[in-house]
């Protein structure tokens, strides 16, 4: 047990320095020994797998050199549905917490102005944490 327990320790820290700039994500398997990770670029997209993630996932070479987006790969329904208006709405409420809740800092972070800032929290509608 102990054995297996520093093999997958060597293999988890192996496979962050070999990327090193993506985060990595624990692929829940059902095979509790086995420890399957995923390595995801800034994107979202798949950059890299471990051995028990591929098999887990039905991961192939071919499947890592085309751009595959993680979410796709991690959906239990199967099939992802995105719109341009989630992800906006998103981007403006992780701007806004990053900036404590300050709209004029999260426009500026954005690069928008302000009024265009209030404008799609509006849209959106999204309201200001307090």
């Amino acid at each position: 047990m102990a054995v297996s327990d520093a093999a997958a320790r060597i293999e988890a820290e192996c496979f962050r320095l070999a990327y090193p700039q993506a985060r990595i994500l624990v692929v829940p398997v059902v095979d509790k020994g086995a420890r399957a990770l995923i390595a995801v670029d800034a994107d979202d997209l798949v950059v890299g797998a471990t051995r028990a993630a591929r098999q887990a996932l039905g991961i192939t070479e071919a499947c890592l050199r085309k751009s595959l987006p993680a979410a796709d790969l991690l959906s239990a329904a199967g099939k992802v549905i995105e719109n341009l208006a989630t992800a906006e709405r998103g981007v403006l409420q992780r701007a806004l917490a990053r900036a404590d809740g300050n709209v004029t800092a999260a426009a500026g972070a954005l690069g928008m102005s302000r009024a265009t800032f209030y404008r799609k929290l509006h849209r959106l509608d999204l309201h200001r944490a307090h």
